[in-house]
């Protein structure tokens, strides 16, 4: 399903040019503008320094709550690990209402062989104070925290960290540094990241209409959460595989932001318990 841009309005065509000509000045202004990577899976145009992953392919979501398990679709194919996408669809856990969290693909990717690694930066399941410690303990702090706090988002998050932590997985807290990110890449590893589209996007909010389609629109809608791949950086600039074919940042699922832009972006995705990166590995991870 394809989201709907300010239903609204959608029929008054000076409304439509406006929107247009405000678009092309934006980005003739070059407003922290994104530069695609010439069509779907061609050449980058971010300078002769830019190294990236060209070959990681991402499938279009084949609606606006699958995401997650798409972009960790195009992980696996990365691996040589080539199954249907609608079975990794079937096959990871979808929350109440729709969509999934990175934990979930963390534990996918757990019971398919993957060695997984999740940075969290989410306060409203993890204590700052929390970080180093122990992997039992922690495991234990998110268990406690189920038996004081409400909430079924809340609940179903920790019981699934606790379960990412009992199948081998492991967190970390590491700060989304442009170091951090270069560390994988050099390793041609990609990095699964869940961010805030609204911010990613610089669009406006989202809500979902009776058919259950994403709609745009300032007052009634709200920030929206979203999965993409990170396969690369070059000039202070990320590459990103996108599944939202429809995506407003590039011609096709690829484009490259500034790095500053995609850090905000993983930061905000609290407001929808995002904000983390999660690294899967054929093999044991080297550090």
């Amino acid at each position: 399903m394809r989201r709907i841009h300010d239903a609204t309005r959608a029929n008054d065509p000076l409304l439509i040019i406006a929107a247009t000509a405000f678009h092309y000045g934006r980005d003739r202004a070059n407003f922290a503008s994104p530069r695609t990577t010439g069509g779907p899976f061609g050449p980058a145009t971010a300078g002769p320094q830019a190294a990236f992953m060209q070959n990681l392919l991402i499938e279009a979501q084949p609606d606006d709550n699958t995401c997650g398990a798409t972009a960790l679709h195009a992980v696996y194919g990365h691996f040589g690990d080539h199954r249907p996408l609608e079975q990794v669809i079937r096959e990871v856990h979808q929350m109440e209402g729709g969509g999934t969290l990175a934990v979930f693909l963390g534990i996918h990717a757990l019971q398919h062989g993957y060695h997984a690694r999740l940075y969290s930066y989410n306060l409203k399941v993890f204590d700052p104070s929390w970080e180093g410690l122990p992997t039992k303990t922690l495991r234990r702090k998110l268990l406690a925290q189920t038996r004081i706090k409400p909430g079924k988002k809340l609940q179903s998050a920790c019981l699934a960290y606790a379960r990412f932590l009992h199948e081998g997985g492991e967190i970390r807290f590491d700060d989304p540094t442009p170091d951090l990110l270069g560390g994988y890449f050099r390793r041609n590893m990609p990095v699964l990241a869940g961010l805030s589209a609204t911010y990613l996007y610089r669009s406006k909010r989202e809500y979902a209409d009776h058919r259950g389609r994403s709609v745009y629109h300032d007052l009634k809608g709200k920030p929206m959460g979203h999965f993409v791949v990170l396969r690369g950086m070059g000039n202070k600039r990320v590459f990103v595989a996108d599944p939202y074919q429809d995506n407003p940042l590039g011609e096709g699922r690829t484009y490259d932001v500034p790095v500053g832009r995609l850090i905000n972006s993983i930061m905000l995705g609290i407001v929808t318990y995002d904000a983390n990166l999660l690294v899967l590995s054929p093999t044991p991870f080297d550090e």
